[in-house]
Parts: C-alpha cells; sequence; structure tokens
C-alpha cells in the first residue's frame, strides 16, 4: 500500500481546511449567541466594500402582448453590484458566495442565466462590477440577499446583507459623446419627493466641469447632467458613474456603468448591392450589414465614397480574422454576435461569445438582435447594443396575433420600451418594419405607407437610439415606390433631429388627451419631442383603414428645464411653425385632424427654426448627390 508523504498529508488537511472555509464564508470571532443575534457578515479584515447594490426586478409587457412560447418565465432580475478595493494591496476576486452558497450552485442549478465580472484582480482603490442576471426566485423583489466575495485564499473578503429592492431613482441613460471627453447623464426619479443632486463623477476620472438642467431631481420627473472630463475616455474602457444625492435627508449614492463607446445613431438597413449604394445613400440611410476584409473594394474605396458604416457579423464562435482585420476601420460600428439568439443559444453562451469578441477586439461596440420580450432580461444586457425586430403586420411573429396577418400596431412599442427597460444606461437600436415581402397577409405582403410610419413613430417615442429598416429591398421598392419614397421622407426627419434624438429620453407623466390617442414624449437638455399616435383604427387584410380624428386636444405638464421659444412641427417636407399656449407650466396642444400620427418638438432656443430649416434645405439637396 503506498503511503503518503508527511509534507503530502500536510498538504491535503490544509485542502479540506480550506474548502470546509469556502463554504462557511461567514466564519469569525463572535460569539454563537452574536451570530444568531445578527446574520450580517462577520469578515476579519475585509479587503472589499460593496459601495451600492443596484437591483431591475425582471419587467415585461404581459397583457396586451403574449408570447406564443416560454420554455421558463423568468421571476428574478438584474443585479449589479458595485465593488472597491478599499484595502492597501491588490486584492483577486475568485468567487462569490450568496446565502451561504457558492455561484456555481446558482449557476449549476438554473438559477442564474449568466453573472460577469468584469475585473478579477483589483489594485488599491479601483472598482469594478458584478453583474448578475438571476431568473429564479432567488433574485425576486424582496429576497434577502446576504452576499460575500472569497478572495485569492479562499477567504471571504468582503460581503454585505440586504434585501433585493428596485430603487425609484435611477440613471436610466450614459450618453458617451464622440470626443469622449464628455458624457451625459440621464436621471430617472419614479418617487413621489424630489431628490436634492450633489455631485457627479465617473469613477477614476478628473471631471473638470459639471452642468444640470435642474437643480434637483423632481418627483415623478428626471433630470440630465453633463459631465466634461481632463482626459478622454479609453475606446471600450468600462465607465463607471456616481451620482451623489440626497433623499429625504438621507445622503447616498446611485451608480450606473457602461463601456464607453461614443454613440451614433444610424439608420440602418440589411445590406446593399453596390448598383444600390447611390440609392440607399439619397435615403438617408448610412449603414449596412456588411462583412468582407479591408482589402476589399467596399471598405477600401466605397465605404468612405459613399459615407456607409457597418455592422460586422462575427458570429457566435467569433471570426478572429474579421476581429483583428476590421478591428480599426473606421466604417466598422458593431460586432453583429447574433441575429435573434434568443431562439437559438442559452444567455451563458451568447455572454461567452461576447466576452472572447472583447477579448480580440474591445474597441468596438458588441451589437444582439432579439425577438421576444419574455427573453430581453436574460441577453439584453450582454452587448453594448441591443436590439430588437418585432414587426406588426404581414410578417413571422414570436407573439400571438389576433389575426394571422397582423395584429395592433402598437406591440412593437411595448418590446422598444421592454428592451429599453433590460438595457439601462447602454443604447438601444431598433429594427422597424420596412420593405422586405412577407407571406402572412396574401393580399399585401408589406406594409402601407401608415402602417409603416406608425411603427417607426412608435418605435422612436419609447427611446430608440438607432433606426434600422428591415429592409430595403430593391424590387420591394418598384413594385410598391410609395414605400421607398417614405423610408425617404421619414429618413429626412431622422437624418435631421438624429443628435437631438440620441440625447433624449422618454420621460413620464400624466397627459390628458383623448382615450384612443397616444402620446410619447422625449426630453433632452434643451428640447422636447412630441409624438402623437392615433389609436383609432383596425386591423385589416389588405390595408389598416384609420378614423381621422378633428380637434384634438392634448395638455401636459413640461420638464421645469424645458422653456420653449419656438414650437415646430416635423414632416418629410419640411419643418413649420405651430401656435402654442402654456398654462401654469402645462403645455396646451390643439390639433385640428389626426389621422395617424404627427411629430413635433419645443424648442429653448428660436435660432432652432432657422438651424433646422437651413440642415432640411441640405438634405434634400444630399438626394441628388453624384457621388
Amino acid at each position: 500500500m503506498n503511503r503518503l508523504p508527511n509534507e503530502r498529508i500536510h498538504e491535503c488537511l490544509l485542502a479540506c481546511l480550506l474548502m470546509i472555509a469556502s463554504y462557511t464564508p461567514w466564519l469569525s470571532s463572535v460569539s454563537a449567541e452574536e451570530s444568531q443575534a445578527s446574520r450580517r457578515p462577520r469578515i476579519r479584515s475585509p479587503k472589499l466594500t460593496v459601495e451600492h447594490i443596484h437591483y431591475r426586478p425582471v419587467r415585461y409587457e404581459t397583457e396586451k402582448v403574449r408570447e406564443s412560447q416560454n420554455e421558463r418565465p423568468n421571476r428574478g432580475g438584474l443585479v449589479f453590484l458595485y465593488l472597491k478595493n478599499t484595502s492597501g494591496e491588490s486584492v483577486h476576486l475568485r468567487s462569490w458566495y450568496l446565502n451561504r452558497k457558492g455561484g456555481d450552485f446558482y449557476r449549476l442549478g438554473g438559477s442564474l442565466a449568466w453573472d460577469r465580472l468584469h475585473h478579477s484582480n483589483l489594485a488599491p482603490g479601483q472598482m469594478t462590477v458584478l453583474e448578475i442576471s438571476g431568473i429564479s426566485e432567488d433574485f425576486a423583489a424582496g429576497a434577502p440577499f446576504e452576499f460575500a466575495f472569497i478572495g485569492r485564499s479562499w477567504r471571504p473578503i468582503g460581503g454585505i446583507e440586504a434585501a433585493l429592492e428596485e430603487d425609484p431613482i435611477c440613471v436610466s441613460f450614459i450618453r458617451v459623446l464622440p470626443d469622449r471627453r464628455q458624457v451625459e447623464i440621464h436621471i430617472r426619479n419614479r418617487s413621489t419627493r424630489a431628490v436634492d443632486r450633489k455631485n457627479a463623477e465617473i469613477v477614476g476620472k478628473t471631471t473638470e466641469n459639471v452642468e444640470w438642467v435642474t437643480e434637483h431631481v423632481p418627483a415623478q420627473g428626471r433630470s440630465i447632467g453633463r459631465l466634461r472630463l481632463a482626459e478622454p475616455l479609453t475606446a471600450g474602457q468600462l465607465i463607471i458613474v456616481r451620482v451623489d444625492v440626497s433623499d429625504d435627508g438621507e445622503d447616498r449614492s446611485l451608480y450606473a456603468h457602461r463601456n464607453a463607446h461614443a454613440d451614433r445613431f444610424p439608420i440602418g438597413t440589411w445590406g446593399a448591392e453596390p448598383e444600390m449604394y447611390a440609392m440607399t445613400r439619397h435615403h438617408h440611410i448610412d449603414t449596412i450589414v456588411k462583412g468582407g476584409n479591408s482589402n476589399d473594394p467596399f471598405y477600401s474605396q466605397e465605404a468612405a465614397r459613399y459615407g456607409f458604416h457597418t455592422m460586422v457579423h462575427t458570429g457566435v464562435l467569433p471570426n478572429v480574422d474579421v476581429l483583428r482585420d476590421l478591428g480599426n476601420h473606421p466604417a466598422v460600428n458593431c460586432w453583429m454576435i447574433h441575429d435573434e439568439p434568443d431562439w437559438h443559444y442559452t444567455p451563458q453562451k451568447m455572454l461567452t461569445a461576447a466576452q472572447m469578441t472583447r477579448k480580440y477586439n474591445s474597441t468596438t461596440p458588441t451589437f444582439i438582435t432579439l425577438c421576444r420580450n419574455v427573453k430581453f432580461f436574460e441577453y439584453a444586457f450582454l452587448p453594448d447594443i441591443a436590439c430588437q425586430d418585432h414587426y406588426s403586420v404581414t410578417a413571422p411573429s414570436s407573439s400571438r396575433w389576433p389575426k394571422r396577418y397582423g395584429t395592433r400596431l402598437e406591440e412593437t412599442a411595448y418590446y422598444t420600451r421592454d428592451l429599453k427597460y433590460a438595457a439601462e444606461p447602454k443604447p438601444i437600436w431598433i429594427w422597424t418594419q420596412g420593405m422586405a415581402n412577407w407571406s402572412e397577409r396574401p393580399k399585401r405582403p408589406v406594409p402601407t405607407v401608415d402602417e409603416l410610419t406608425a411603427q417607426l413613430l412608435l418605435n422612436l417615442g419609447r427611446g430608440a437610439k438607432g433606426i434600422l429598416w428591415f429592409t430595403f429591398n430593391k424590387s420591394v421598392g418598384e413594385k410598391y415606390p410609395e414605400l421607398r419614397t417614405a423610408i425617404q421622407g421619414w429618413g429626412r426627419i431622422m437624418e435631421l433631429t438624429r443628435e437631438d434624438l440620441l440625447g433624449s429620453e422618454p420621460i413620464e407623466t400624466e397627459v390628458d388627451g383623448p382615450q384612443d390617442v397616444d402620446v410619447a414624449l422625449l426630453a433632452s437638455w434643451n428640447k422636447l419631442f412630441v409624438v402623437v399616435f392615433n389609436q383609432d383604427y383596425e386591423i385589416h387584410d389588405e390595408a389598416y383603414p384609420w378614423q381621422t380624428k378633428e380637434n384634438v386636444k392634448i395638455s401636459f405638464r413640461l420638464p421645469e428645464w424645458i422653456k420653449p421659444e419656438t414650437f415646430l412641427e416635423l414632416t418629410p417636407e419640411g419643418v413649420g411653425e405651430r401656435p402654442y399656449a402654456i398654462v401654469r407650466g402645462r403645455f396646451d396642444l390643439s390639433l385640428e385632424t389626426l389621422r395617424v400620427a404627427r411629430v413635433f418638438v419645443l424648442c429653448n432656443q428660436s435660432q432652432t427654426q432657422v438651424d433646422y430649416a437651413n440642415r432640411f434645405i441640405q438634405i434634400l439637396e444630399s438626394e441628388s448627390r453624384d457621388f
């Protein structure tokens, strides 16, 4: 019989002791009575603090939309832990425990969709984020959250005890401007009391200047801050935003995070052949799906000539050659990891794909298109940009439709709203219904102009930070030229307002108006967009008919920083000024007629009308540009 040497025996005993310690992370010198009196983790010489827990319970539309398939309903939510090394030495984060069970217990037991730690080694004073996408009741609202991190020595180095609760105050969007030295922060307050904001910063970065549109964050309202940094952010790096507030006399901090990619509002489509490049650009489409390599004529010549950006398919198993070859090409807008992975791949596999993609190239954002709102919470926060492609007429759908050929057009708005909530504070893009042949409505296999317009404006009104037409098919455009004209017309409006829309967020306020009129409000630093949609229509097997409304009266309270000097209507034909009235802080809008939808914007500067009008002329001239 072989015998282990004494040294080996000692090593085995030590390993066993460490294993026992790892399964009892709260070991400390407190008495049994003290431990029984309080379940708060007692950690000797903590090196890590949990600065903040952001919890977001799963939420998606279930009354007005019903997915036809939901194999495992999500009963949890997103948990973000903002961690800081408070010791004087570097620390290594090996694993984590929740309610005295290791992370593998939740992973292998199916309680997690995924979890991601952005940095496993922290220098003194450094912060990072642990993201957990929980799908079981262990991560439901109100669930106990007794948490600890295990360090290199297999001992706990920091922890916290709390209950999972949604904070009514949060950062809903972080916008990174093109120079990466300026960052906008949008704060949403859903509580019934105002909150005093005190300071804002990007952790670890020197701030030169901070501006705010309001002195406080009003009850059930919003505020916007602008930070200017001393040095530009590195493309793709993790940025952690901290906002200090005083809430009912209690000082605390809000945290949010994303990767530092300069935001851009694309007007895109799936693809275009070389003979269609000029036509595509004449319709204000500047982003297409395109692979290949840097030596191809497109990337070496035509992208710059036509002003195209691209969405590049890289795959669930990343195409390393493509990532290396096109990684620094100025035309590349994002890496498309996969289209509709919520039908084909688990969230864990998509997490691995996103991480592998970033290892080869982290300076270009990752992108995923989703289609099932019941799965948004499990996938949407994985990439830098999440997208959805829900169409409401004559196309295949994952939801249950009242008619084989169509459903309520508002469905796409519910999906966009749900996606935005799951992806905050990151931007979302939307595939909106364009020109493609479908077969679900035989009498007319493409949307009408009204149906196309309605879906576009509903998506924009819910906070889309980019629009992708599906699709811009040449033969369909030849057969239905009115659709191509509509895409061109609304392309003018998006090109005119893309920077304003990129910096706008949906606001939630009570609107007085007809019950079957939908009003979406989007607030930016100095503008308020108003999208009015007529819900009085019927689902039809050839063309949805609308009942035109007359003398429509709409009223809502303005955000306190919106003090309009002009009120404009934006149409594919141009920009026009309209009369308006403000009575005791409420904006009153009267419409003589409302057929499908209309778009307006309140502007704090009267000069905006002139700027828009001049820019609109340039946009029209670009439609005949000879490339």
